[in-house]
């Protein structure tokens, strides 16, 4: 299953949401229909898509060096 996350101004997780084609897909075309629906008709898409929090308050945040 694949979800979008809507980024806040920092750039963090701020909201999460689920929604899939009713059929079956491969990852990578389920990603491109969720862009078109997106991109289409975004009021629509988020009535149905269900809204969850993207960030567990039980885990540190972990910040990544770049070498």
């Amino acid at each position: 299953m694949s979800n979008v996350l809507q980024l806040d101004e920092e750039k963090q997780p701020k909201i999460g949401w689920c929604f899939v084609p009713e059929r079956a897909l491969l990852a990578g075309d389920v990603m491109l229909a969720q862009k078109i629906a997106l991109e289409t008709d975004e009021a629509a898409v988020l009535a149905l898509a269900h809204r969850f929090s993207p960030r567990l308050p039980s885990l540190p945040r972990v910040a990544r060096r770049a070498y």
